[in-house]
């Protein structure tokens, strides 16, 4: 690491130091109209888990009917995300419009419900991640790929550690 030089805005100099990056696009970004997505229809399944609990899964599957061999785009969400996150809608109508299949899995409590059981997600929640991809995989023709959102990255990349 001699010689790196952090830039300005991340190096916690001035009024907002390093949080410019996690500010900045909430003040500055504007939102193009093509990117203003209304509430997606998934078509919801809840699973209940391996310890008495439930998880909800929402699927928007590129065509209707059987399986078939199209890729399969699972997306993890962030922290209190859900399938109607705006970067779920996002990524659930880009795979819609490549001609693949969208699955979100929404980490316990996340999905609308209060949960059976008491235990909740965290970032290092591996183990789940490892039973909802596994059952996906199981029941799907085509190509499984996995994307992580924040927190869902740390679950994904935590995953794939561990695998």
């Amino acid at each position: 690491m001699h010689g790196y030089r952090a830039p300005r805005w991340l190096a916690g100099a001035g009024p907002l130091g390093g949080h410019v990056q996690t500010i900045w696009p909430a003040l500055c970004s504007r939102v193009h109209a093509e990117h203003r997505i209304g509430p997606v229809a998934y078509l919801r399944e809840r699973w209940d888990t391996p310890d008495g609990d439930f998880i909800d899964v929402d699927f928007l599957p590129a065509a209707a009917g059987t399986p078939s061999p199209r890729p399969l785009l699972v997306m993890f969400h962030g922290l209190e995300g859900s399938s109607q996150s705006h970067y779920s809608r996002a990524f659930a109508l880009w795979a819609h419009a490549q001609g693949w299949d969208f699955a979100v899995p929404h980490f316990r409590g996340c999905s609308g419900e209060i949960n059976r059981a008491p235990r909740t997600y965290h970032s290092g929640d591996h183990a789940e991640a490892d039973w909802v991809l596994q059952r996906l995989a199981r029941r799907h023709a085509g190509p499984l790929l996995a994307v992580g959102i924040s927190l869902g990255g740390n679950v994904l990349l935590r995953w794939a550690q561990e695998a």
